[in-house]
């Protein structure tokens, strides 16, 4: 289906926006000054003719997923995420450095993301919805789509061949409106599930939905995870929270340009009002 003609006059003008920056060189310039380090966050791959179902936002088409790999890769020493923490925690240098990590655990990210990111040796890490996983039901914001969670066996899969997995809850609520038994149990619980099915007791959790407060920031940190991932946008330095990580969250339509700057540090558009 054709865009209206607002729609596409708005992306005209974020791409030559995002454009001119590239074409000036800036963006270039500021991944290699500031030191600063990169957390995408990706939802699903899909495959090309797969991309229109479900919330458009969240399934990024496969051909443009390894692109963006590829330009990562080209620009970036990507790490797996403990290296990274250990980076933030340590006050080392994080000048074009980055991490790949995915919210919610869909089928598609084994199917589809797992043979790019083994190609170009790009470690990634899947954080999981764990009272979803298996169950072959569709995430909410999906409605009537094809888009699954993965099965148990899936990810055992992807753990044997460098996916590694964090926690993203059991049910993925809003946390902040939860109580404080229900945080633990979400919290915590869904550590514990992922642990007695695969083994790995997760390090890392992320904010479902990237909701976060002081209260639940402060029930993370003292359930014992390493580190904790919001969707806030922004780059990390030495002196980043380590249980309020910034990500920049890549939205299926993005083109290329848009994820260089916005990699660079440079927002998207914002409409006024």
């Amino acid at each position: 289906m054709a865009l209206p003609f607002s729609a596409r006059a708005r992306r005209l003008g974020k791409d030559v926006y995002f454009g001119g920056l590239r074409t000036l060189g800036v963006t270039g310039l500021k991944r290699r000054f500031q030191d600063a380090g990169l957390v995408l966050c990706y939802h699903n791959v899909v495959g090309d003719d797969e991309a229109d179902a479900g919330d458009l936002g969240l399934h990024v088409p496969r051909e443009r997923f390894e692109s963006h790999m590829r330009w990562l890769v080209e620009r970036y020493t990507v790490l797996p995420l403990d290296r990274f923490v250990d980076r933030i925690v340590s006050g080392s240098a994080l000048r074009s450095i980055a991490a790949v990590t995915f919210d919610d655990g869909y089928a598609g990210v084994f199917e589809h993301a797992a043979p790019i990111l083994s190609a170009l040796a790009v470690p990634a890490t899947v954080f999981l919805v764990a009272g979803a996983v298996g169950t072959r039901a569709r995430f909410p914001w999906d409605g009537t789509s094809s888009h699954q969670p993965a099965d148990w066996s899936t990810v055992r899969a992807g753990l044997r061949h460098g996916i590694a997995v964090g926690a993203h809850s059991i049910t993925h609520p809003s946390l902040p409106a939860l109580t404080d038994a229900q945080l633990e149990d979400e919290i915590v619980g869904s550590r514990e599930i992922l642990h007695q099915a695969t083994g790995v007791r997760p390090e890392f959790f992320a904010y479902p939905f990237g909701r976060w407060d002081a209260r639940v920031r402060a029930a993370v940190e003292g359930a014992g995870y390493r580190a904790a991932f919001t969707l806030d946008y922004g780059l990390n330095g030495s002196g980043a929270d380590p249980w309020a990580i910034r990500r920049v969250n890549v939205p299926a339509e993005i083109s290329d340009r848009q994820l260089e700057t916005w990699a660079g540090g440079f927002h998207r558009l914002r409409r006024a009002g």
